[in-house]
């Protein structure tokens, strides 16, 4: 999850209180695309694809369930290993956060994503008010968020390459993901020079501030002080290199046992391709879920996956019934476990108001 700049600003004006919907042609234009476009789409797509449906959901029931069980474990091992990077990464900026707490985050935050409109919004703004209540500085909050972020992303680029390499007739193919690659480390580079030399960051994020506060009709000084303190105390967060071997090993380890949940899958449904196919395959899904507007890249990453498996060689019943276990065990796990945690997070919080009253 990765900190854009209204975001950065949103943390820097609002930070006790989650950012209003401005009345604006947006929501009619989102009641006319969930009401309408979505709708039929979806019919059009069951119209189409009615027959392969039907004959995955015959292979959902031949399913085994000791590799359903092993998909399980790989992917609640996975969340456990991004919340052991919100960790790390936490920890280089001075703040010493439990595990079990970072999981619950990671968990809670990875529901409210999934399933709200503007989830990456709303995600960023939970998971940085708990950490502000667990007394994190907001600079080391935000360093945890971005860079755990931009690892993700740089780690899940160098699985799609590792794919592109080790497949055959790659050609061209090298391209994009390396590019991707080159330009997350460029990133990482420059936010580390940042953090030692935040001068340049201090004039460009005060005139951001400037012209947001101008845009939400807000007092020229909102926030100001707020926002250059957050970006000089950067300046005291100085990672290793094993601060960063760690942290990148995490962050690899968080998909390759998600990948794992997807090979464990399909061969509960007798899909077998190659790994360099199931690499490909699985970074094309993780990428069309993101570049869609869609709470959890709905359809997207089914339609990816499941192409990506059918080129690879397997039936496209099979394929579809794997892709779907997957999902059921990766994104479903996410939303059930995570919403269990906020549920349980609001009721501690009641329980305290009440008991202070």
């Amino acid at each position: 999850m990765v900190i854009t700049m209204p975001e950065l600003l949103m943390i820097a004006n609002e930070p006790t209180t989650v950012p209003r919907q401005r009345s604006s042609r947006r929501p009619a234009t989102r009641r006319i695309v969930v009401g309408v476009v979505l709708p039929a789409m979806i019919l059009a797509y069951l119209v189409v694809a009615g027959p392969t449906i039907r004959s995955a959901t015959r292979s959902l029931a031949g399913a085994s369930p000791v590799w359903l069980g092993a998909g399980l474990v790989a992917t609640v091992s996975s969340m456990v290993a991004f919340a052991a990077l919100r960790r790390q990464t936490l920890a280089v900026g001075g703040a010493r956060v439990p595990l079990r707490r970072t999981v619950g985050l990671s968990y809670g935050a990875g529901a409210v994503h999934t399933t709200l409109p503007a989830g990456a919004l709303f995600s960023t703004t939970y998971a940085f008010r708990h950490l502000r209540s667990w007394d994190v500085p907001s600079s080391t909050a935000a360093w945890s968020m971005t860079i755990t972020g931009l690892l993700s992303t740089l780690t899940l680029s160098t699985v799609g390459l590792l794919g592109v390499a080790l497949g055959p007739g790659a050609g061209g193919s090298y391209l994009w993901p390396l590019a991707e690659v080159l330009l997350v480390v460029a990133v990482v580079v420059g936010l580390v020079q940042v953090c030692r030399h935040p001068g340049g960051m201090i004039r460009l994020a005060n005139l951001s501030v400037l012209r947001f506060n101008s845009f939400r009709e807000r007092s020229s000084d909102s926030g100001l002080d707020r926002l250059a303190n957050l970006v000089a105390d950067l300046r005291a967060i100085r990672p290793t290199a094993r601060d960063w071997m760690a942290s990148t090993m995490l962050a690899l380890a968080n998909w390759a046992l998600d990948l794992a949940c997807l090979a464990a899958c399909a061969t509960a449904v007798g899909v077998h391709v190659g790994f360099p196919a199931l690499l490909i395959t699985y970074t094309a899904g993780m990428a069309a879920g993101s570049a869609l507007p869609l709470p959890a890249g709905l359809g997207a990453v089914e339609t990816a996956m499941t192409l990506g498996l059918t080129v690879a060689g397997a039936a496209a019943s099979p394929a579809l019934a794997a892709v779907l276990l997957y999902r059921l065990l990766s994104t479903g796990s996410v939303v059930v476990i995570g919403w269990v945690v906020v549920a349980t997070q609001r009721l501690r919080s009641d329980g305290r108001s009440a008991g202070m009253s």
